[in-house]
């Protein structure tokens, strides 16, 4: 599962998650235009929204200043902390081996910037905690954080 579906899935998707993934290359054109289609369920009278709907002919330019114009509040630390618990729940939930996964939260720990939190995700940490239980720890914290008592 992508880290896209996986934030869908927590119902944690909004325009300014949007927004943040398709400038970062972590979602597509076709999420977009798919979260379009089910915010026209909501309300189907917001132009704005049917335009996205049917953008297939927008610029990305077009697309991004039509995404930003819905955004009502834009928290980047937190937007960029959901997408970090997305990626990070693709790791756990994936069939790979543990060294594998120790690889690829490796990457997720560079590719956000080494994030304070995640430092006993590193290889080169001095934590006694393996890197994977670590990550576990990181991800309990951020659904803490995002995610109802209910929640995944």
């Amino acid at each position: 599962m992508s880290p896209f579906n996986i934030l869908m899935d927590l119902r944690l998707v909004c325009w300014s998650i949007l927004l943040v993934g398709f400038e970062r290359c972590w979602v597509d054109r076709r999420d977009i235009f798919n979260f379009a289609l089910e915010q026209l369920l909501v309300d189907p009278k917001n132009e704005s929204v049917a335009v996205l709907a049917g953008g297939e002919y927008l610029s990305d330019e077009e697309l991004i200043d039509i995404v930003s114009k819905q955004v009502k509040q834009f928290d980047l630390v937190a937007d960029i902390d959901k997408w970090r618990l997305a990626f990070l729940f693709c790791i756990e939930s994936s069939d790979t081996s543990d060294e594998s996964k120790t690889k690829a939260l490796q990457e997720v720990y560079a590719n956000f910037d080494y994030p304070e939190d995640m430092a006993s995700c590193s290889i080169y940490s001095q934590s006694t905690i393996p890197p994977l239980l670590a990550m576990r720890q990181v991800i309990e914290a951020l659904k803490q954080r995002f995610l109802p008592k209910t929640g995944k």
